[in-house]
């Protein structure tokens, strides 16, 4: 599956590259509350999408993705930010904002590297 995963002291860094697929939603799906477990908190999340080369990502598994957010709850508030020069990851990053029914959880996307860490460090853990 073509996503890297970081756990950094502020935030994960998930770095994704080669061709999406559904499969790798629900690796995040699985990964990521295993860390905050470990963690012991919700953790702020960094997307970057920069080494993509295509999507298979269909746009059911998109919506289910967003839907399984909303079931999760979060310990805390947190945030998760998309870094995308590519436009296909740029489109899909938005719609997954756009699909993310948890209230705990900000989505923003962004094309600068710096003013995504900037957003994401202003947010307390």
């Amino acid at each position: 599956m073509p996503i890297r995963i970081e756990v950094l002291p502020e935030y994960v860094h998930i770095l994704w590259y080669g061709k999406l697929v559904d499969g790798d939603l629900a690796r995040l799906g699985r990964d990521i509350p295993r860390i905050g477990m470990q963690l012991g908190r919700a953790p702020h999340v960094l997307h970057t999408f920069g080494e993509i080369e295509g999507t298979g990502l269909k746009p059911e598994a998109l919506r289910a993705h967003g839907r399984h957010l909303g079931t999760i709850v979060l310990p805390n508030r947190c945030r998760a930010a998309s870094v995308c020069a590519h436009p296909l990851a740029y489109g899909m990053a938005r719609m997954m904002q756009l699909l993310n029914e948890n209230p705990s959880l900000q989505i923003e996307v962004f094309s600068d590297l710096e003013e995504a860490l900037r957003w994401l460090k202003a947010c307390p853990s």
